[in-house]
């Protein structure tokens, strides 16, 4: 018999009917896969594009995986709200504090929903990423994707990424120290506006710190795979 799914991993329902509706109204982008069929158990890094990344591919990306998510949206509402209203508005987006705080309002409303429904595991800057990889091996050990937004989006979110945060890295290494298996990263490239995803060819954290790399350098060696893939399929760097 089968052990169950986590009710992290499993379908949800509500947000099955959701994505179905959205699917009718958000256009599938073009998908060029060069990375041919896609190994069920590995690690996706992306581009988070603003809100359209991670909808995004959880409505046309080709595996189920679970995301990596501010720890914050995954709080009580005061808690997602602030977030939304505080980082991602303000902050990243540079709208005004009334704007910020009725769309924030808003959408922490419904955001567990979207967040249960796309499999979201909360991720922290801190000690307690343990916890996330944690999450993540119980995740692969179910033959699931583990999907992971790495970009430094402190200032704002870009076409052409600029800082890659290595814990993508440190799950990789950490899950080879502990299974023997050098996962396979999937860099991919999504642009909602011009309707295009690239999947790029998989490789391994595990041998390019064979050759020496450290983790800093083999998160700024991907995040070089993921601009390769926006500069080869996309036009000149904006902010969006």
């Amino acid at each position: 018999m089968k052990n169950k799914l986590p009710k992290i991993y499993r379908k949800h329902r509500l947000f099955a009917v959701v994505k179905g509706f959205l699917r009718i109204f958000k256009r599938k982008p073009r998908i060029v896969n060069l990375a041919g069929e896609l190994p069920r158990r590995c690690i996706v890094v992306v581009n988070h594009s603003a809100k359209s990344g991670p909808l995004g591919m959880e409505l046309f990306f080709p595996l189920p995986t679970v995301k990596w998510g501010a720890y914050e949206m995954l709080g009580k509402f005061s808690v997602r709200r602030a977030y939304l209203r505080d980082v991602f508005y303000m902050q990243k987006q540079g709208y005004g504090r009334v704007r910020a705080a009725l769309l924030a309002t808003f959408e922490a409303i419904f955001s567990p929903l979207v967040y249960r429904g796309m499999r979201v595991i909360a991720s922290y800057g801190d000690g307690r990423l343990s916890s996330t990889i944690a999450a993540s091996e119980e995740a692969l050990g179910q033959n699931m994707a583990v999907m992971i937004f790495p970009e430094n989006s402190s200032g704002g979110y870009y076409e052409e990424m600029r800082e890659f945060f290595a814990g993508f890295v440190l799950l990789a290494l950490r899950h080879r120290q502990g299974t023997g298996e050098d996962l396979p990263i999937v860099p991919c490239y999504y642009h909602p506006k011009r309707r295009f995803l690239a999947i790029g060819k998989p490789e391994c954290a595990g041998a390019l710190a064979d050759r020496g790399l450290n983790k800093k350098q083999i998160a700024e060696y991907f995040k070089e795979r993921v601009n390769q893939l926006f500069h080869t399929y996309c036009a000149a760097p904006q902010k969006i």
